[in-house]
């Protein structure tokens, strides 16, 4: 997770990026990190006003019609607005997804609402062209969508026969395996969720990270709840055991820690958790310390003994440590990056918990930052797609029905702008510097998270429900 520079839309020559191709996958052939242009199979450079076609699928419905270095700088008759490029960090929220990446998205979804055809204004050779290409009618999102929509349906569904064609799962990383488990598990493919859960039922031993730690315990719970198979039980419970390990209990221990030739003291906050488990320079983070969280409660779910001490004492970390605006930094309440996907996880973890009045107002609380921050939610530091994910996720979670519309809806042309031809749905640049999403899991994470959230008004995870003791 420690990301090399690599900005997207924050900058317009993407530090080479545009010409950098991810090494495996079906995008591997794509030369580069590239906007992809919803269903049509054009992947494009982000201009201000324009995009510049670079690669066009092979049985696309753009094949044939588009060309490399087609410049599109419109669609169904009307022109691009302008995109302000810039990094996006802090509390702030100013620019998001305006300009061509909102039109298109727009444009996409007014075509599949009416006559299937999508109509491009380019520029080939020097000259304007209208281009035609026919995406189908597959229909608009509803005004209560993704619940009750025929469109979510549809792509859910092609989501699913994308994911259930994938050879790659068992040796992905650990955000793309927990994340298409639970994908499985919402969608009862009980039959492939097992298939991964065992492959997967394994005490990690030595200097192990804690992402793929609670994301393995986290799947383990949910695939125990909905199954009741107590071969991973013992498995979980050493899960929890680990992330103990990996938890500061006292931050005095750590004051002479460095990290970059760095004093790191002040980054080590009580409760919470860092990168590791045998706990390096680094400090704790606020997105680990949730996942952890997130772990311990559904352990406890399954009926394993949690240490609720320990547990609590992460709660504390996470709330001292948001900012009265509902902002979640990267590990301070004015911390650096996005905070979008923190503040959506952390309204999943806490509608885990207790209820009682203080939780009540803190879901409030985050919930309305959430809100603020809807033009962030693809800006996620490291991996942009767990910002998208937890943040789409966890405000339909949040029980504030008013605060999911504004941020699903300014989200739409985002999710698709995400689609692809064949159904899966890819990463997509976004305004954090460190952002390597795409080069991580171009295509399979991406898509597993789609389905959940295309998939939340019919919740089957213990996750999606939250606690069944809460107090409605």
């Amino acid at each position: 997770m420690h990301a090399q520079p690599a900005s997207a839309i924050a900058d317009p020559t993407n530090n080479g990026n545009w010409e950098k191709p991810t090494e495996s996958g079906p995008d591997k052939e794509v030369p580069g990190y590239l906007v992809n242009l919803g269903p049509t199979g054009a992947r494009a450079i982000l201009k201000e006003r324009s995009f510049v076609v670079k690669y066009v699928f092979r049985n696309s419905p753009a094949e044939r019609y588009l060309t490399i270095d087609d410049e599109i700088t419109g669609a169904n008759g009307k022109p691009f607005g302008k995109h302000v490029f810039g990094k996006c960090y802090g509390i702030k929220s100013t620019e998001g997804i305006e300009g061509p990446l909102m039109d298109f998205g727009n444009a996409i979804e007014d075509s599949e609402g009416d006559s299937g055809i999508l109509t491009l204004t380019v520029l080939r050779k020097g000259k304007e062209k209208k281009v035609k290409i026919r995406l189908g009618k597959t229909g608009r999102f509803s005004e209560t969508w993704p619940a009750k929509c025929r469109k979510s349906d549809r792509l859910l569904l092609g989501a699913l026969r994308y994911l259930l064609t994938s050879k790659e799962l068992y040796r992905g990383q650990c955000h793309t395996k927990a994340t298409a488990g639970l994908a499985f598990l919402s969608q009862g493919r009980i039959k492939e969720a097992r298939k991964l859960a065992l492959s997967w039922n394994k005490v990690p031993s030595g200097d192990v990270w804690s992402w793929p730690v609670s994301y393995q315990c986290i799947f383990l719970c949910e695939y125990h709840l909905r199954t009741r198979d107590r071969k991973v039980l013992k498995t979980i419970s050493e899960l929890t055991k680990i992330l103990y390990k990996g938890q500061i209990v006292n931050p005095a221990d750590y004051s002479s820690r460095m990290h970059g030739g760095e004093p790191q003291g002040k980054n080590f906050l009580k409760g919470g958790l860092g990168h590791r488990i045998e706990i390096d320079g680094y400090g704790t983070m606020t997105i680990t310390t949730l996942l952890a969280m997130m772990a311990w409660e559904l352990a406890e779910d399954c009926g394993v003994k949690v240490d609720r001490e320990r547990v609590e004492m992460a709660y504390e970390c996470v709330r001292t440590h948001t900012h009265k605006s509902g902002y979640m930094g990267y590990r301070f309440g004015g911390g650096a990056y996005s905070p979008v996907g923190r503040q959506g996880l952390s309204i999943l973890v806490h509608k885990l918990s207790e209820a009682s009045a203080d939780t009540d107002d803190y879901v409030k609380l985050v919930t309305g930052g959430l809100v603020n921050a809807r033009n962030r939610v693809n800006d996620g530091h490291g991996d942009n797609v767990l910002s998208l994910f937890w943040a789409l996720l966890g405000i339909q979670a949040s029980g504030d029905a008013e605060a999911a519309r504004q941020v699903l809806d300014y989200n739409k042309p985002l999710v698709n702008l995400s689609r692809t031809h064949d159904g899966s749905f890819v990463a997509l640049p976004c305004r954090n510097t460190g952002d390597k999403g795409y080069y991580m899991s171009s295509r399979l994470h991406p898509t597993a998270a789609m389905i959940l959230i295309l998939g939340m008004d019919k919740p089957q995870l213990r996750l999606e429900r939250g606690n069944p003791s809460r107090k409605k």
